[in-house]
């Protein structure tokens, strides 16, 4: 049921609409690179500043923390949105097109600032009223899957938060939601391959072995808007993706002959208990391909993520409030995670009970069907005041429940 204060929530959100519009596509022209998100850091201090938050900037790198302290007794909760942009040419012909050549915010993170800041300046009208406090995390270098670990470094959950909530753009039509049982996004593993060769065979070893650790993969990466619409039917109506191993595979990638190495390998893994499994198969692949050869190798795992995991709890709690705003039937319940990419969120979640939300930002009778990390990725700009109404009505009732427990 929608409360007094929630309604005032709503015609706020409304009311900021063309800001939350224009704000967006700043960031989207001016997209910043993971570790360097000097001016997007800047423009959100600005912003939290002038709203009268607590803020501390240059956090974990670009990172900005702001504290909206409620003056009624109540929880500390937490907010994160990632800033970082991607090392991708922007193929939009808009007038919001990226101004950093080979630089774009193609993962939706102009979107999830944008958001962030909203449901800020909508949720100080409510200062007077609000029980606790609500720590907005903005964290760099989310791509690079580094930033959450120095932002928790830098102490961003000390204390720890009763929960931490965010969302992420998702290309599902505008309007709708996901939200995971549990495993939201799969963990993966990084390894690095050195590889002993004779002389004159390197290049043909590097083919053959990248190649065939590609092939432990069990699944493809969807291609289009079908095959993608196939997937999310599949994670809402089966648990076979719980098993989806990817393994990708570069011979000669960046600073590889700096380091003495041949192959760089990432492993999409949805549960722990598949993890020596997939480390076995990648030996085999190695062990057949060089004795082939008569070569040798050096295997190392050097980075891993968790898999994203929601808390059962923040799931049971946030339903209805997503069906209260949204609507029941455009709210999409996965069974199964997104197996083909990673988020370093999953490590907030280590410290403190943690959701996130995919945000449907697709809109096919406007031609918004890029999936995310694609060069042609856009959004649908009714996500930002959906999204925006969305979490700042589920920190209300939480902080609420919380207080009044």
């Amino acid at each position: 049921m929608t409360s007094h204060l929630e309604t005032r929530i709503a015609e706020r959100v409304a009311a900021l609409r063309a800001d939350f519009v224009a704000l967006r596509r700043d960031f989207h022209m001016h997209p910043e690179l993971s570790h360097a998100e000097r001016r997007t850091g800047q423009v959100i201090a600005e912003r939290l500043t002038a709203l009268g938050l607590r803020v501390r900037s240059g956090v974990g790198g670009h990172g900005v923390v702001a504290d909206l302290e409620g003056a009624l007794p109540g929880p500390l909760l937490a907010y994160r949105a990632d800033m970082d942009a991607l090392p991708m040419q922007d193929m939009l012909d808009t007038a919001y097109r990226s101004q950093n050549p080979g630089v774009k915010h193609a993962c939706g993170h102009d979107a999830h600032m944008t958001i962030a800041l909203g449901v800020a300046e909508v949720l100080v009208d409510l200062r007077e009223t609000w029980p606790g406090t609500v720590r907005f995390i903005f964290q760099p270098a989310e791509e690079s899957l580094d930033g959450a670990r120095q932002m928790l470094a830098a102490g961003v959950l000390d204390p720890p938060p009763e929960a931490i909530l965010g969302l992420h753009m998702f290309p599902i039509p505008v309007g709708q939601v996901g939200l995971a049982d549990e495993v939201c996004l799969v963990g993966m593993e990084e390894f690095r391959v050195r590889l002993y060769s004779p002389a004159g065979h390197l290049d043909t070893l590097m083919t053959k072995a990248a190649s065939a650790l590609r092939a432990l993969s069990t699944a493809r990466a969807p291609t289009g808007p079908t095959t993608f619409a196939a997937l999310v039917q599949s994670m809402q109506t089966s648990d076979a993706h719980q098993d989806t191993v990817l393994v990708s595979c570069w011979p000669r990638y960046p600073e590889a002959a700096m380091r003495g190495e041949h192959l760089l390998g990432l492993v999409s893994i949805p549960r722990a208990v598949l993890r020596q499994q997939v480390r076995a198969q990648i030996h085999r692949v190695l062990n057949e391909v060089t004795a082939e050869m008569g070569a040798a190798y050096d295997l190392t795992y050097t980075f891993d993520n968790p898999p994203t995991k929601n808390d059962a709890g923040l799931v049971r709690e946030f339903l209805p409030i997503a069906q209260d705003v949204v609507g029941a039937a455009n709210v999409l319940r996965f069974r199964a995670p997104y197996p083909f990419a990673h988020e370093d969120f999953a490590l907030y979640q280590q410290h403190a009970p943690g959701l996130l939300l995919w945000l449907g930002s697709a809109n096919p009778k406007r031609g918004l069907t890029a999936l995310l990390h694609a060069p042609d990725f856009d959004v649908d700009e009714d996500a930002l005041t959906i999204g925006t109404r969305l979490m700042a009505t589920a920190l209300l009732r939480v902080a609420r429940a919380r207080s009044a427990a």
